[in-house]
């Protein structure tokens, strides 16, 4: 429906690409308590896109649909974020001849887990109880990029993917860590996963 309405909008001598985007991503683990340590690892992305483009205007959107795989860690233990995303970005082409152009992008993206939701961290607590981490079933964030566009075919593009809202909870059973001369005992935090992606598309 959204690429439907998208194609709607756009003029009728709008430049039309189907391809396929692949890349890489560095993950952003953060947490709202300090009560556990994080560490940031490497992840990919893959799958169909759509490309529509405004000749001589450079207004355009491009529109894909990806698997995600970003992996970070959390006391040691690696966490594995499978998701579906749903990028839509809004975007300007500026040309530099017939062969090649560069352009910066932005906008929302959707995301739906696919994989596993919850992780029992390998840390046991005082009490025995090992520390758990939680996932949410979807998230939104926010893509902004840019790149260039060569020999009418290649795209070569960065984007830091910005949550927009908690992308999960961890949950620290009975744990001891003095903040300030206090004990702490049974906190749960947020987490928000942001991402550096380094993308590579070929459209057809």
């Amino acid at each position: 429906m959204v690429v439907a309405v998208l194609m709607s909008a756009l003029p009728a001598k709008a430049q039309f690409g189907f391809g396929l985007r692949g890349g890489v991503n560095l993950t952003s683990l953060s947490l709202s308590k300090e009560v556990l340590s994080s560490s940031n690892r490497a992840g990919f992305f893959i799958g169909p896109s759509v490309k529509f483009t405004v000749p001589l205007v450079g207004v355009g959107v491009d529109v894909s649909a990806l698997y995600d795989q970003r992996n970070s860690g959390i006391e040691g233990e690696t966490i594995v974020e499978k998701n579906i995303f749903l990028p839509i970005n809004l975007r300007y082409d500026l040309g530099l001849g017939s062969m090649a152009s560069v352009f910066v992008k932005a906008g929302p993206q959707f995301g739906w887990n696919v994989g596993n939701k919850t992780f029992k961290l390998n840390k046991e607590t005082v009490a025995g109880v090992k520390d758990e981490f939680q996932l949410k079933k979807s998230n939104i964030s926010l893509n902004v990029g840019l790149g260039a566009f060569l020999l009418k075919h290649l795209e070569l593009g960065v984007t830091y993917n910005i949550a927009l809202g908690k992308t999960g909870e961890v949950g620290v059973f009975d744990a001891v860590k003095s903040v300030g001369g206090e004990v702490i005992n049974n906190v749960r935090g947020e987490t928000r996963t942001n991402a550096w992606q380094l993308n590579l598309a070929y459209y057809f």
